[in-house]
């Protein structure tokens, strides 16, 4: 059986090495989306910050997902709905012990978003990003291991290129940097596509129910990201 987000909250109540593990990979994945969430509903960064901080104890220490069957939806749009409700209430923190702080990258990008979008739309857009980050930082783990190393660099640094270096791509440039002919370099990227889609899946089947297509939530992380 899949890792979804459902069995990662469950398992962030515990204690222990796992315990932490879900926790890092919730907030990884929902932070970003809840902290732009509160921002766009008019909140300053420091109540956002405490707010959201206090949203994420409160459910995993509480028994709010008790009442939910997690194979009728996904986790995505049962926590929206819970957050609209939280940020709404506009309650701040109350001392608890706080799951993480907001980094400076968090508020910098927020702060570059259109500030126009509905909150909805700032909370999706921020998850569908959220998505693609795990997914590449997956990518960047196995860059150091494996027969895929290779791949997974050729992968990078073509990225590197595209983004950094004005959209210019050369193969040649690449077959030159890592010694191997420009075939292994088109082989190396094709596979390294899929490895990233596998990854991206993998991050986005965690959002989902028992019972339900990734792939329709894929599509809609996609029109997201459009």
């Amino acid at each position: 059986m899949h890792t979804t987000a459902w069995s990662m909250v469950n398992g962030a109540r515990g204690d222990g090495l796992e315990a932490r593990a879900c926790l890092e990979r919730l907030i990884n994945t929902y932070w970003k989306p809840a902290y732009y969430y509160a921002r766009s509903r008019g909140m300053d960064h420091h109540a956002a910050a405490d707010c959201i901080q206090e949203f994420f104890a409160r459910m995993l220490a509480g028994d709010w997902l008790q009442t939910v069957e997690r194979e009728r939806g996904h986790f995505r749009g049962w926590l929206l709905t819970a957050l609209r409700r939280w940020v709404g209430r506009a309650r701040q923190a109350t001392g608890m012990n706080r799951l993480t702080l907001v980094n400076d990258d968090i508020v910098q990008a927020y702060e570059r978003e259109d500030q126009s979008a509905a909150p909805d739309d700032q909370f999706n857009r921020a998850w569908a990003k959220s998505c693609l980050d795990e997914a590449m930082r997956l990518m960047q783990e196995e860059q150091h291991r494996g027969a895929r190393a290779r791949q997974v660099q050729v992968f990078l640094a073509y990225l590197h290129m595209v983004t950094e270096d004005s959209g210019a791509v050369s193969y040649e440039d690449l077959s030159e940097r890592f010694q191997v002919p420009v075939t292994t370099i088109t082989n190396d990227l094709h596979r390294a596509r899929a490895l990233f889609k596998s990854y991206l899946l993998r991050v986005v089947q965690e959002t989902v129910g028992e019972g339900h297509d990734p792939e329709q939530e894929l599509a809609e992380l996609r029109r997201w990201l459009v």
